[in-house]
C-alpha cells in the first residue's frame, strides 16, 4: 500500500531518521522539489497518525527560526530562564543551539512568531548576552595593547642597536626617548591614535630627525589603518 503527504517543507534528513521507528515502512521517498512524500507500507498499516505527528513536529512551515550574529559570550540557562519569564516566549522555545566559531546564536520557536516576539527576543538579548560591544572593545584595546608593547620594544631594540653599532651615542638615544615620551606611553596602553596625535605635536631637532618622525609616522599609521 502507498501513503502519499503532499506540500511537506521537512527538515528531510531528521524527518526521515525519525520514520526509522515507525513500524511497518517498507519504503520511503521525498521529492523536495514537489514537496512530496511517498511511503510504502503494509496492507494493514494502521500507524497514519503517528505518521501525522511526526510530520507536524518535523515541519519547518510550523516553526521559526531566529539568528543573532556576533554574541561572543553567553549564559545559556540564564537565557533561557528570561525568555521563560517572558509570556510571549515562554511556550513557543523549542531549542537554543550556540556555534562556537561563527558566534551565531540561533533560535528555535513554534509559529506563530511575529514583529512583537522578535523585538521581545532582541531585547532578552541585548541586555543579556548579545552583541556585546563592552566587551568586544575591551578585548580590541588588551590586542592593541599587546601589539603596542611589542611594537614599542621593537624601535627601542633598534635604538639600542645603533648605539652599539655607532650610529647614535647614548646622549642621542636619551634625546630621542625623551622626544617620544607621550608616544611611547600611548603605545604601550593600546592607544595609537593618541599615539598619532603625540607624534604629530613633537619637535624635529637634534637626534630628532624629520626622517625617524616620518618612519614612527608611518608605521603607526599602517597599524591603525589595518586595525581601526
Amino acid at each position: 500500500m502507498e501513503i502519499v503527504r503532499e506540500n511537506l517543507n521537512i527538515a528531510v534528513n531528521s524527518f526521515m531518521n525519525a520514520l526509522k521507528g515507525v513500524e511497518g515502512i517498507t519504503g520511503k521517498a521525498y521529492d523536495s522539489e514537489l514537496k512530496k512524500l511517498t511511503l510504502t507500507v503494509f496492507d494493514s498499516w494502521t500507524k497514519e497518525g503517528e505518521l501525522d505527528n511526526l510530520i507536524s513536529e518535523y515541519n519547518l512551515d510550523n516553526f521559526a527560526f531566529i539568528i543573532s550574529p556576533n554574541v561572543t559570550k553567553f549564559d545559556s540557562s540564564e537565557l533561557q530562564k528570561k525568555i521563560r519569564k517572558q509570556s510571549l516566549l515562554k511556550n513557543k522555545l523549542i531549542a537554543i543551539d550556540y556555534n562556537y566559531k561563527t558566534f551565531e546564536l540561533k533560535f528555535k520557536f513554534n509559529k506563530p512568531f511575529g514583529d512583537p516576539e522578535i523585538s521581545t527576543l532582541d531585547t532578552i538579548i541585548d541586555n543579556l548576552v548579545g552583541y556585546d560591544v563592552v566587551t568586544q572593545l575591551m578585548n580590541a584595546y588588551e590586542q592593541k595593547e599587546k601589539d603596542g608593547h611589542s611594537y614599542y620594544n621593537l624601535k627601542r631594540s633598534e635604538l639600542v642597536e645603533s648605539i652599539i653599532e655607532g650610529v647614535r651615542t647614548e646622549a642621542e638615544a636619551f634625546e630621542i626617548d625623551l622626544k617620544l615620551k607621550n608616544v611611547k606611553d600611548a603605545l604601550l596602553t593600546g592607544d595609537w591614535k593618541t599615539a598619532k596625535t603625540y607624534l604629530s605635536l613633537t619637535v624635529v631637532e637634534g637626534a630628532y630627525t624629520q626622517a625617524l618622525k616620518d618612519e614612527f609616522a608611518l608605521e603607526i599609521q599602517e597599524y591603525i589603518d589595518a586595525n581601526y
